[in-house]
C-alpha cells in the first residue's frame, strides 16, 4: 500500500503545527494561512493551486524570516520527513529480502506491469 499521500498530509500537519504555535510572528499568519491552502489543495489533488500555495508559504517566510526557535521547529520536522524518503528505498529491500527468504517468490518486471495492468481493469494489447 502506498502511504505517501498520508506522509505528505502527516508532514503539512506538521508544519502547521509549528506555524501555529508561532502564529503571532510576523509574516507567520500569512504563511499558515498559505500552507493550510497547500494542504486543502494537496488533499482535493488541484496541484497547481497546491504549488502556488507553497510558493507564496514560502515567500512569506523569506519576507519575514521566522524566528530562531522556529526555524528549528521547520528545520527539525523537515530533516525527520527527508530522512524518511531515505530510508524507504532501504526498507523495501529488507522485505523484499524477508520476503524472499520466506519463500516468497519475487516477481520480473513483465510480471509487475502484468499485475498493475490487472489490477487497474486494463485489456492487455
Amino acid at each position: 500500500m502506498d502511504y505517501t499521500i498520508t506522509n505528505n498530509a502527516k508532514l503539512l500537519d506538521a508544519l502547521l503545527d509549528a506555524l501555529n504555535r508561532h502564529h503571532e510572528e510576523p509574516g507567520v499568519a500569512a504563511a499558515l494561512d498559505d500552507l493550510n491552502s497547500a494542504k486543502f489543495n494537496y488533499v482535493q489533488r488541484s496541484i497547481d493551486h497546491m504549488m502556488n500555495a507553497l510558493v507564496l508559504t514560502i515567500y512569506d517566510l523569506l519576507v519575514h524570516p521566522p524566528s530562531k526557535e522556529l526555524q528549528d521547529e521547520l528545520r527539525s520536522i523537515i530533516h525527520q520527513f527527508v530522512t524518511g524518503i531515505f530510508q524507504a528505498g532501504s526498507r523495501m529491500s529488507d522485505l523484499s529480502r524477508q520476503y524472499e527468504a520466506s519463500g516468497g517468490k519475487l516477481l520480473s518486471d513483465e510480471e509487475i506491469l502484468a499485475e498493475v495492468h490487472e489490477r487497474r481493469g486494463g485489456s492487455r494489447t
